[in-house]
C-alpha cells in the first residue's frame, strides 16, 4: 500500500486520494494495525516528510503547522545562498511568507478550492479525433495540466507578497533570484516526501517478510 493511501486509513478526507484508490488495482498484505504501526515508525524517523504528506492529502491542520515550521527552518538556512542577507524584521517575515506560499503549492490537490483543472481533476481527457477515427473511446493525458489534474500556477501572487515586504524586488529580480529560492524550497518538500515514502515502504516490506517467515 502506497503511503499516501495509508494516510487515510482512519479517516479519508481527500477526494483525490479516494479517486486514486478507486483506480488502483491489487490487494495489500497489510492489516490496519500493520499500517498504523508503520505510520508511527515513519513519523518517529522522518517527521517532516510524513507531516507534509498529511498536510497535503488529509488537510490535517496540526501536521500543516509542523510542516510549515520545518520548511521555514530550512528556508532560513538557504536564504543567504539564494537572496543574500535581508536586513530587519521584514527579512524573517519574507522568508516565512515564502515558506507559506511554497507549502500552499505543495499541498494543492484536485479537491483544493480553485485548484482543479478543466479536466475535472482526473488528469485525463477524451481525444475526440482519435475516438471518432477508431470508433472507441480514447483517453489521453490532459494537455492543460499534463496529467496532474491541477490548474497550472504562476508565481505572480508570490512575487506580490514578497515585494510588499522587500521593496525593490522587480519582476526580473524575482525570476532571476527569488524564483530559484522558491523552487529550491518546493523541491525540498518533495524530497522529504520521497524519504518518508521510502522509509514507510522499507518498514512495511519488513513486516511482510516477517509475516511470511511466521507462516513458514
Amino acid at each position: 500500500m502506497r503511503l499516501k493511501y495509508a494516510l487515510t486509513i482512519g479517516d479519508p478526507k481527500s477526494a483525490q486520494i479516494v479517486a486514486y484508490q478507486a483506480r488502483s488495482t491489487g490487494s495489500s498484505h497489510l492489516t490496519k494495525i500493520d499500517v498504523v504501526t508503520a505510520l508511527g515508525m515513519t513519523q518517529a524517523r522522518h517527521r517532516c516528510g510524513l507531516c507534509l504528506l498529511y498536510a497535503k492529502y488529509t488537510k490535517d491542520i496540526d501536521a500543516g503547522r509542523t510542516a510549515l515550521n520545518e520548511l521555514t527552518k530550512y528556508a532560513r538556512t538557504q536564504a543567504r545562498k539564494y537572496v543574500g542577507k535581508i536586513p530587519g524584521r521584514k527579512g524573517a517575515l519574507a522568508i516565512h511568507t515564502l515558506a507559506v506560499k511554497v507549502l500552499e503549492e505543495y499541498c494543492r490537490t484536485a479537491d483544493t478550492p480553485g485548484a482543479k483543472c478543466r479536466c475535472g481533476g482526473s488528469g485525463e481527457v477524451c481525444d475526440r479525433k482519435a475516438t471518432d477515427r477508431r470508433g472507441e473511446l480514447v483517453i489521453v493525458p490532459c494537455k492543460k495540466c499534463h496529467g496532474t489534474g491541477l490548474r497550472p500556477l504562476t508565481q505572480t501572487h508570490v512575487h506580490h507578497a514578497i515585494v510588499a515586504l522587500v521593496p525593490g524586488v522587480s519582476r526580473a529580480t524575482w525570476y532571476r533570484v527569488w524564483s530559484r529560492y522558491y523552487d529550491a524550497l518546493l523541491i525540498w518538500c518533495y524530497s522529504q516526501e520521497t524519504v518518508a515514502e521510502s522509509e514507510y515502504q522499507r518498514i512495511t516490506g519488513m513486516s511482510h517478510a516477517n509475516t511470511e517467515a511466521v507462516a513458514i
